[in-house]
């Protein structure tokens, strides 16, 4: 099945493992630590609002409003509530609920919070950067604001690859987890070029207006 060793899916209870750096296999559902939690309630909670997919082995749950999906459904409506509301972790039911990648970052991108470990690009060696940050995402040094501004580029570039330097640049996720608030546009852009699938491509001056596959939040652009 599409779903298995797939590295584009991973279950709710596996992702939100992986997100806050612990094992799935050795968490006591009566205890389940506060960052966990809320990852967990992070992706239900998307799930329940159609922002991200949730696939289970049958098909997508919460896929349509209409009377025939809601009894469909009912089960998936009941246990998630239990979730949401008495902090009732299931997890052979959250073992269960796939997500996709690609949905999943662009929930991040429009959250302002972090990436998965597991699905930022590896090409850029993030992992090996020890960086001492505060709860606001305020990396120590240039160094480390540079390797997490290029992160954020090359993901984002990964989703659409026409998105212009310049407009992710002065994207806010960048500007806030990327501490690029920091420095000037132009010294972002020259930390990303390298990574730009289409630097071969683009036209110098001013970018051009476009819709992306995803949607971001831009700083306006300085007036001259």
């Amino acid at each position: 099945m599409y779903l298995d060793d797939n590295p584009d899916y991973k279950t709710v209870w596996q992702l939100a493992h992986l997100w806050a750096d612990l094992d799935p296999e050795n968490t006591d559902t009566k205890a389940i630590p506060p960052l966990l939690r809320e990852h967990i309630i992070r992706l239900i909670i998307a799930i329940r609002n159609k922002v991200i997919t949730a696939r289970t082995r049958d098909g997508v749950i919460f896929e349509d409003n209409s009377i025939i999906f809601f009894f469909k459904n009912m089960s998936h409506y009941f246990k998630t509530r239990i979730c949401l509301s008495w902090g009732v972790f299931d997890k052979s039911y959250l073992d269960s609920l796939y997500v996709k990648r690609e949905e999943v970052i662009d929930l991040c991108i429009k959250s302002y919070c972090d990436f998965p470990p597991c699905w930022t690009p590896k090409r850029l060696l993030y992992e090996s950067i020890t960086a001492k940050e505060t709860k606001n995402y305020r990396p120590a040094n240039e160094t480390e604001d540079r390797i997490r501004c290029q992160a954020i580029a090359s993901t984002l570039w990964e989703l659409d690859s026409s998105i212009h330097p310049n407009h992710i640049a002065r994207s806010k996720i960048l500007q806030r987890i990327g501490n690029g608030a920091q420095y000037d546009i132009s010294t972002i852009t020259d930390w990303i070029a390298e990574f730009d699938p289409q630097k071969d491509y683009r036209k110098p001056g001013r970018p051009p207006k476009a819709q992306y596959v995803i949607k971001f939040e831009m700083i306006p652009q300085p007036k001259k």
